[in-house]
């Protein structure tokens, strides 16, 4: 392991999802950031984050070592020209975009500060590109999407699509070994459509790319899914889902309408539950920004951002451009507040946490998982800090 993804200077940025997770492991695509990186500098990529995170990745003894690593910023697209120039670098050198943003170092350094300062004299390189926060994530979903199938169907081979299903343009769909996808609706004309092992696609559901259903991922009956669409691993999908990104083992698995959001992992939304994406003035939509405290002004379409271990009641009316913390259990009348916070319980602070385990230990079991200590430990430093 000679390179590790750093998210240290951006992750607040991308609050709630690095709350609770490197940016590393955010998942945009077929792919996490991390095993997006893993294709292009072909071997596995290691996880360097803050302290309390770091517990995910205890199994990288490279970080105890004195010999030379690749530190790169997570937030930095790759691209094969990028990976030459990095792995050209010399110990102590680091690469910045002709802005001045950071883009990686070779160092023995294990101090940050030390990493992003470097030696020697900066090696620019101009044509770096960045994602800068989750609204710049829905905005690039598109191009995330068409990449990642690209990568998948040179490497690999689609298994043929059952005749049951209406489909167009069948040379942009990839269904992968195991799969089953049958009495469908495939239009791939405006992107492609990625069906990942062991995932089902069930009867009268009509689907436009892009599109990703990860492995054993199902969308159910009648189910309408309208590009730039993610669903992640072990995920659930129903109802009327558009330009959204699920990124694993989450639920939305019955009518109502998901628009323009992102929702993490563990994550369930009730029967019923819709959210707004676009104002009745069609103004521009203010959403509460965590790291900064305050309420910026985005555009005019945007939905929601639901950190890890959220859950919506049954019938919650979502409003434009909210912000879920982690670890919410959010239930109430009318529509609900654009900004819960980390441990909510209905719409205001309180989920205590013996109680937030213990329900997320009986929502892992429902996939057949368990919580882990690390996760607990994790929870647990972010419930003393909202205390």
């Amino acid at each position: 392991m000679r390179y590790l993804l750093v998210d240290i200077p951006d992750r607040e940025n991308f609050y709630p999802f690095t709350l609770t997770r490197s940016l590393a492991a955010c998942r945009v695509g077929i792919f996490t950031f991390k095993e997006r990186w893993e294709q292009y500098v072909k071997e596995e990529v290691g996880v360097f984050t803050v302290n309390y995170l770091q517990i995910l990745h205890a199994d990288q003894p490279v970080l105890k070592t004195e010999e030379s690593l690749f530190f790169i910023n997570t937030t930095c697209i790759p691209t094969l020209d990028l990976v030459k120039q990095i792995d050209q670098l010399k110990e102590g050198e680091k690469l910045v975009s002709a802005s001045g943003k950071w883009i990686a170092t070779c160092s023995k350094e294990r101090n940050l500060a030390n990493i992003l300062l470097a030696i020697y004299k900066p090696i620019n390189y101009p044509s770096a590109q960045f994602i800068n926060d989750p609204i710049h994530l829905l905005q690039l979903h598109a191009n995330f999407i068409k990449r990642d199938y690209q990568w998948i169907k040179e490497n690999r081979k689609s298994i043929a699509i059952h005749s049951s299903n209406r489909v167009i343009q069948p040379d942009q769909i990839f269904i992968e070994e195991g799969a089953t996808v049958l009495c469908s609706n495939l239009n791939a004309t405006e992107g492609p459509i990625y069906i990942g092992k062991e995932a089902i696609v069930m009867e009268g559901a009509s689907i436009r790319g892009p599109f990703v259903l990860g492995e054993k991922g199902v969308v159910k009956m009648n189910t309408s899914i309208y590009g730039s669409t993610t669903i992640g691993p072990a995920c659930i999908a129903g109802g009327e889902i558009k330009n959204s990104i699920l990124m694993g083992y989450s639920n939305k698995g019955h009518e109502g309408y998901l628009g323009d959001s992102i929702i993490g992992y563990w994550c369930n939304l009730g029967a019923g539950t819709c959210n707004s994406n676009i104002k009745n003035t069609a103004g521009s939509i203010q959403m509460w920004n965590e790291a900064k405290q305050i309420w910026d002004t985005i555009g005019q379409k945007m939905g929601m951002l639901v950190g890890d271990y959220s859950r919506f009641a049954i019938q919650s009316s979502i409003n434009t451009g909210s912000y879920i913390g982690v670890s919410a259990n959010i239930f109430g009348n009318g529509l609900l507040p654009k900004n819960l916070p980390n441990f909510t319980w209905g719409v205001l602070p309180g989920y205590q946490f013996e109680k937030v385990i213990e329900d997320l230990q009986n929502w892992k079991k429902l996939k057949g998982s368990t919580i882990s200590e690390e996760e607990q430990q994790i929870l647990l430093h972010l419930h003393h800090l909202s205390a």
